[in-house]
């Protein structure tokens, strides 16, 4: 399901729910997409936060996350 709403004219907001999204656990990841903000995603079972990439293909949404390690 997608919400859009807009708080100042011209910036939409687009939330939406991947179910079985999360790459840790496999529950439901919730993305907020912003115009200036780009997009973050929230896993509410494991607390996962993640910068996420969107990128509209021709066959539809590719979402990809970011890769870091700590040493």
């Amino acid at each position: 399901m997608t919400n859009t709403t807009e708080s100042n004219p011209g910036e939409r907001i687009a939330d939406f729910t991947l179910p079985e999204g999360c790459m840790l656990c496999g529950g439901a990841v919730s993305i907020r997409s912003t115009p200036s903000g780009g997009a973050h995603s929230y896993c509410a079972h494991c607390h996962w936060l993640s910068r996420t990439r969107l990128r509209m293909r021709k066959d539809g949404l590719e979402i990809a996350y970011a890769a870091q390690g700590f040493a």
